[in-house]
């Protein structure tokens, strides 16, 4: 490795663990190795003080322990955060037209890598900016996921943002039929091209007095079908969960997670 490169990897306050919430059994649920963890990285962009940033993310990590299935799995979700000078930001970011418009450079995210020796979320939370995306993924890829706080007028609204973006970061689709969402492709689990291939996705979970069904409108085009009505992947805003078949779907990729060896 070039010295420059060892220089400026060391030079940086690089990577803490933090304890975002209190695990119920730390010392024995939490595994030793981040290769069996849902790992995600807080990093902050343009954050005139510490402590907000420091606020955000514990928003944040709280609402993520509290929605379904997540809290399932709090003993394998590890949470990290960076700290950065304004110099290192502008050295490490660049912004881009192309989705989602943010470039991080690769000598960063291969330290982060490193580090953890497993992949990572790495959340780019943006005090001065608006941007919402998140490169759709799965649970055990590496994704950027960036969250304008400015878009936001309440912690809580940002929370629900946070979630719905880290949920297309673990593979789930867009539940709208207008603007950006046309940028996300219909797939599995929730989001079907027609009644036919829904009910082979999620027809099982279609029962009276249920959540699930057959909703015209997914992945920026209003004849495509998804799951509910109301969910976090559809508007954030509006929603507190995830509903069921998105639900199932998470649950059973942070189940294999947590068993990878």
């Amino acid at each position: 490795m070039p010295k420059a490169l060892i220089l400026f990897l060391c030079g940086l306050i690089f990577l803490f663990h933090c304890s975002a919430y209190e695990l119920k059994s730390s010392s024995q649920g939490r595994p030793a190795s981040t290769k069996t963890n849902l790992n995600i990285v807080f990093c902050p962009l343009h954050y005139p003080d510490q402590r907000l940033f420091l606020n955000d993310t514990a928003t944040l990590t709280k609402r993520l322990s509290r929605v379904k299935p997540f809290d399932e799995f709090t003993a394998y979700i590890r949470f990290y955060r960076v700290a950065l000078s304004a110099k290192e930001e502008a050295a490490l970011f660049r912004a881009t037209t192309q989705y989602p418009y943010l470039e991080a450079r690769r000598d960063f995210l291969d330290g982060l890598r490193a580090r953890l020796k497993s992949d990572y979320k790495l959340v780019i939370l943006d005090a001065s900016g608006g941007i919402l995306a998140a490169e759709l993924s799965a649970p055990e890829k590496f994704s950027l996921i960036i969250l304008g706080r400015n878009k936001y007028k309440t912690p809580a609204g940002l929370a629900n943002g946070f979630m719905h973006e880290l949920g297309h970061a673990l593979g789930l689709r867009d539940e709208w039929f207008s603007g950006e969402a046309a940028f996300c492709p219909p797939g599995p689990p929730n989001c079907a091209i027609d009644r036919a291939q829904a009910k082979q996705w999620w027809g099982d979970l279609v029962v009276p007095g249920g959540r699930a069904g057959y909703i015209c409108g997914c992945c920026g085009n209003k004849n495509y079908i998804r799951p509910t009505v109301a969910s976090l992947m559809n508007k954030p805003e509006r929603a507190e969960d995830f509903g069921p078949v998105n639900e199932r779907y998470l649950r059973n990729a942070l189940a294999a997670l947590a068993k990878t060896p």
